[in-house]
């Protein structure tokens, strides 16, 4: 016992040394583990340098730290002495793994820069540091203590193989981790469905790949499972995805003009491409109406609700304005019944209550006060005049986002804003009007009798 006591004691000394600077530079080396986009390259590259070789650095410093206070004490000093080599042999091998670690800090650091992603994944790179570090050490065993590795080695390959058959398991999350990486099928950044999950990935490691949902729900999957599972990657080779949004209208709604709105209200959300085009179609006559599908593309399909959501919004006004209806289940013979009530009421005269209506926001809208006036400001046109207009008018709601005019585009329209806001741009090649604000706003739109039905006025 008295001959093993003092290797003893210097084993768990030197694994105090190492659990000590571990746990000091836990904080530091934590940040090493953040998602690849919260970085600044510019400003955090020292520092994850600095994380990288905190640990060996601490543990030389700590080593030194602890060969001074033993040489304060006459048997510490000879106890130095006899086991100069060991020292030396430890010394060694930290400093080697601060090499490896500055080599490995510096070449992150010079893809950061670039504002690059690593091009070695972080599981083969850590297993070939892994490697370097274990070929360190058995050198330094070799030369520097002069121990004959071969036995070692041999009794290494068994222990290996025992453990192997222990873990299975374990080894097969890392084998399947191991080929996720080498093929480069899923890394940090990537939108990806799985297994009915949703997310980005934000870390891949030996056994597992960690996935955060737009909700910013973590999941954690075994390398293993994911390796089996089918897998929808919305970012690779190209974020260009298509979108489909499948709605009804009635049988009394031509179909060119519901393909137009379909059109119109995809085109107006600023995330749906200009190119490739937005494209609509019939897919099926149901019992109770026309199904028809609308496709666009965008290269941000990770938010497909959002967009989708702002495409649908876009679509009811479009019906609304145009007059189609979305049908509920119901056979087609009342169907038509009741769309033709619908069509004979929207033949109707308003009613002298939405005449009035129609009247008093004439009357408060910039038109009538500022540009229809003499040169004493007084307005042109009498109460009379517009009571004889009203009946032309119809109210048209729009939503913020949505353009009503572009300079080159046939109509014969003349809007009168009742409420909200509007913005105009004008450009070298064409002229917008927008509308803005986060709420619904009115237009009055005069236009002549001829080729069109009157609607009555409805609710802003």
């Amino acid at each position: 016992m008295d001959t093993y006591l003092p290797m003893i004691i210097e084993i768990a000394a030197l694994l105090l040394i190492w659990l000590t600077a571990t746990g000091l530079t836990h904080p530091l080396r934590k940040r090493l583990r953040r998602e690849i986009e919260t970085r600044v390259p510019t400003l955090s590259v020292l520092r994850d340098i600095l994380a990288r070789i905190a640990r060996p650095v601490l543990i030389l410093v700590l080593s030194e730290a602890v060969v001074w206070a033993l040489g304060l004490w006459t048997g510490g000093a000879g106890w130095i002495e006899r086991n100069a080599l060991h020292r030396t042999a430890w010394d060694v091998f930290w400093l080697g793994v601060t090499v490896i670690a500055l080599i490995d800090g510096f070449a992150h650091a010079f893809f950061h820069i670039r504002a690059e992603t690593f091009p070695i994944p972080d599981l083969l790179w850590g297993i070939i540091r892994g490697l370097l570090i274990l070929a360190l050490a058995f050198l330094i065993i070799r030369v520097e203590l002069g121990f004959d590795i071969g036995p070692l080695l041999a009794s290494t390959a068994l222990l290996t193989a025992v453990i192997g058959f222990a873990l299975q398991g374990v080894l097969g999350n890392l084998m399947a981790g191991m080929s996720l990486h080498l093929v480069r099928s899923l890394r940090p950044g990537v939108w990806i469905e799985i297994d009915g999950i949703e997310g980005k990935v934000v870390m891949t490691n030996w056994r597992e790949t960690r996935v955060r949902t737009r909700g910013g729900h973590v999941h954690i999957l075994p390398n293993a499972k994911v390796a089996d599972a089918r897998i929808h990657n919305m970012s690779d080779p190209s974020p260009l995805r298509m979108h489909a949004i499948e709605v009804g209208a009635s049988y009394s709604d031509a179909p060119d003009e519901v393909i137009a709105a379909l059109l119109e209200a995809a085109k107006s959300v600023p995330q749906v491409l200009k190119t490739p085009e937005p494209f609509a179609m019939i897919t099926a006559y149901l019992d109770f109406g026309i199904n028809y599908r609308v496709g666009y593309w965008s290269r941000e399909y990770y938010r497909h609700v959002l967009i989708d959501g702002e495409v649908n919004r876009m679509i009811w006004y479009q019906f609304k304005r145009r007059g189609i209806e979305i049908p509920f289940p119901m056979s087609d013979k009342l169907l038509n019944d009741f769309m033709a009530v619908v069509y004979n009421q929207r033949r109707l005269p308003p009613s002298a209550e939405d005449v009035s209506q129609t009247v008093s926001e004439l009357e408060r809208s910039d038109l009538y006060t500022k540009l229809l006036v003499d040169a004493e400001n007084r307005p042109l046109l009498t109460r009379g005049d517009l009571e004889r207009i009203a009946p032309l008018v119809r109210r048209l709601p729009y939503t913020h986002g949505e353009m009503l005019c572009e300079q080159g585009a046939a109509g014969e329209t003349f809007w009168v804003l009742s409420e909200g806001l509007l913005s105009g741009r004008v450009g070298r090649q064409r002229t917008q009007m927008v509308a803005q604000g986060r709420r619904q706003m009115g237009v009055l739109a005069p236009q002549p009798v001829i080729g069109h039905d009157p609607l009555q006025i409805g609710p802003v």
